[in-house]
Order: structure tokens, then C-alpha cells, then sequence
């Protein structure tokens, strides 16, 4: 049996080749539309950001800057506070933003909106590196303000409670005083427990230089601390130490820390033990690790 194609189906069929073939065309011609526009937009972003960089800027007030910078300081760039705020006219501001977030490379930063307050993408390595991350806390974190008084971080966002307390106490310069203990999660995903400053100033330089950031060696536990007012504290697991933390915390105008009680023993990163029998050991078991 013959079978007949009409001139009208041919047409409807011919009509819908077209139409398919239109619409991939499109979302072809969206998607690297769309691709080159990211190219373009970090590529244009970093030249306003010279041009800014380069202009003469006059200093503004904060409350005369665009609220879409407002928001940002109160969203991703939380745990940072406005120093200073220069405008380049026509052109965009320079935000020189300092954090009280210690687990960035650098406390100082700068920062570059344009005059909407759009956020500029900055591709500078070396501007990258001084907002860097270094590790990542492991809430809650605690700091102690000025005035004695705690503030408790239970998530990334409550970075705005300091920034807060200032706004209420503007005449204090004085920055807060994290309290250690502190666990921190690493980039390879490890957690490590830093006791005092000191630990945290050796793996923010190790973070600078590109090095391995986990810890020398470890406690093994359980260990005991002696705290100023002779109270024992002993530490049989690692969420153990928040005691130590507390402790600061209820007691915020005294700046000695707990000793640990010696003998301890410790676990290098290849596996290898020791055992400490006194802080002169501890501290050329430390002085070891630099080399």
C-alpha cells in the first residue's frame, strides 16, 4: 500500500527540525555566553580593582556606604569590622577590613566594592592569601571582651556578636582574647586541639609557608592540668578540654594559665612516641619541631 506525505506534513516536520535545532543553538550559545561572562567578569573585576588601587580615594564615612556592603559585612564577611573606608569617585571603594577570626593568614585585609557595593572578585594571590583560611574552628568558640564579660560562637555567623559589643562600646579599642583550649579542622580534614598561643602562632606560620599544619606531636590521654586555684582538671577525651575553657571563662581577670602535670606521653606525626617528664622537656620537644 502507497502511503502519501502530504506538503503539509512535510512542512510541520521541517518546522520542527528547525525549532529543535534553534534551541540547542541557544543553550549552546547561553552556556558559553555564559562561561565567558565569569572570564570576563573576574578579568574586569581585577582591572577596576587596579584602578581603584591607583586612583587618589578620599575617606568616607561608613554610614555613607551602599547597604549592599552593609549586608555583606553582616553575611560572608562577618567576622570582619570596617577600619577604614575610601572611595575612588566614580570608580569603587577600598574597604581595609580587620577580623578578630584568627584562623585567617592575616588580620588585615583589604577589600574592593564597586560604587553599587557589588563585591569585586579579587584573583590577586597575594591579596587572596591574607584573607586565606588557615583551618576552620570547631564551634563553639569563646572569647572574653574587655570588660570581663564572655561571648559565646556557636556557628560562623555569630562573628556579628563582637562586632555588636563594639557598636555598644565604641570608646574600647581593646580587642577579646580567645580562650583556649580550641579544636580546629585542618584542610585534610583532621582535627587538632590547640592548648594556648603559642600552638596557634605555630600553625598559622606553617599555614604561610605552605607547610604541613598538623600539630608536632600530640598528648596521649588522658592528662591532668592544675589550674591557678589549685583545682584538678583531667582531660580523658578531647571534648574534655572544654573544661579548661570554662574554667577561663568563669574566671576572666586571671591571665595564668593550668599546668600540666608531668610525666605525659606524646605521639609524633610518624607514629613515634616520647615520654615528657618536665616542662624543659616539653619545651625542647617543641624547639624540635622547628628544625
Amino acid at each position: 500500500m502507497r502511503t502519501t506525505i502530504s506538503r503539509e506534513s512535510i512542512l510541520k516536520s521541517s518546522i520542527l527540525f528547525f525549532s529543535i535545532t534553534a534551541f540547542i543553538l541557544s543553550a549552546l550559545l547561553f552556556t558559553s555566553c555564559s562561561d565567558s561572562d565569569g572570564l570576563e567578569t573576574a578579568a574586569s573585576d581585577d582591572a577596576l580593582i587596579a584602578q581603584i588601587e591607583a586612583a587618589s580615594t578620599i575617606v568616607v564615612e561608613e554610614s555613607s556606604l551602599p547597604s549592599a556592603i552593609v549586608t555583606a559585612f553582616n553575611g560572608d564577611l562577618a567576622d570582619s569590622f570596617i577600619e577604614t573606608a575610601e572611595l575612588a569617585v566614580g570608580l569603587g571603594y577600598k574597604i581595609t577590613a580587620i577580623t578578630d577570626n584568627v584562623s585567617r593568614a592575616e588580620i588585615s585585609s583589604a577589600i574592593f566594592f564597586t560604587t553599587q557595593g557589588r563585591q569585586l572578585e579579587n584573583t590577586n594571590e597575594k591579596r587572596k592569601k591574607r584573607r586565606h583560611k588557615c583551618f576552620q574552628f570547631v564551634f563553639p568558640i569563646d572569647f572574653i571582651m574587655p570588660d570581663n564579660s564572655s561571648i559565646t560562637l556557636n556557628s560562623k555567623d555569630d562573628w556579628t556578636l563582637i562586632r555588636d559589643w563594639y557598636t555598644a562600646n565604641i570608646d574600647v579599642t581593646e580587642r577579646p582574647e580567645l580562650v583556649f583550649p580550641v579544636d580546629v579542622t585542618l584542610e585534610d580534614d583532621t582535627v587538632q586541639t590547640l592548648l594556648d598561643r603559642d600552638e596557634l602562632k605555630t600553625i598559622k606560620d606553617s599555614c604561610k609557608r605552605g607547610k604541613d599544619k598538623r600539630k608536632c606531636f600530640r598528648l596521649v590521654l588522658p592528662v591532668s592540668f592544675t589550674m591557678p586555684d589549685a583545682t584538678l582538671i583531667t582531660v580523658n577525651q578531647r571534648a574534655d578540654f572544654r573544661q579548661l575553657r570554662r574554667w577561663h571563662k568563669a574566671n576572666p581577670d586571671v591571665d595564668e594559665k593550668g599546668a600540666l602535670n608531668y610525666p605525659v606521653d606524646i605521639t609524633y606525626k610518624d607514629g613515634s612516641t616520647a615520654t615528657i617528664n618536665d616542662a624543659d622537656e616539653m619545651k625542647a620537644a617543641k624547639e624540635s619541631c622547628k628544625n
